[in-house]
C-alpha cells in the first residue's frame, strides 16, 4: 500500500508541473493585478485625503477673510452709527430750544 502511495505521488508530480508551466503566467498575472490594484486605490485614497485636506484648508482661509471683511465692516458701520446718534441727540437740542423759543413768543405775544 505504501508503495502505490508513492508511485501515485510521483505520477501525480508531472501533472502538478504541467499545471504550473501552464497557469503559472495566469497565475503571476493574477498576483501583479491584484498587486497593482491595492497599490492604486492606496494612491487614490492619498489623493482624495490630500485634496479634501486642500480644500478644508482653503474653506478655513475663505472663512478667516469673510470674518475678518465682516468685523471690518461691522466696525465702519458702528462709527457710523454712534456719529448718528451723536446727531440726533444735537437735532434734539436744537428742537427743544426752538419750541422753548416758540412758547416763549407766544406768551409774549399775549
Amino acid at each position: 500500500m505504501n508503495g502505490e502511495c508513492g508511485l501515485k505521488d510521483k505520477k501525480d508530480t508531472p501533472q502538478m508541473k504541467e499545471f504550473l508551466e501552464t497557469q503559472l503566467p495566469a497565475i503571476i498575472t493574477g498576483i501583479l493585478g491584484l498587486g497593482a490594484y491595492l497599490f492604486e486605490r492606496r494612491r487614490k485614497n492619498a489623493e482624495i485625503q490630500k485634496v479634501e485636506s486642500n480644500a478644508l484648508e482653503a474653506m478655513q482661509a475663505a472663512y478667516k477673510t469673510f470674518v475678518i471683511d465682516l468685523n471690518l465692516n461691522y466696525t465702519g458701520l458702528k462709527v457710523k452709527v454712534d456719529k448718528l446718534e451723536a446727531e440726533v441727540i444735537l437735532w434734539k437740542a436744537k428742537y427743544f430750544e426752538l419750541k422753548n423759543d416758540i412758547k416763549k413768543n407766544k406768551i409774549k405775544k399775549k
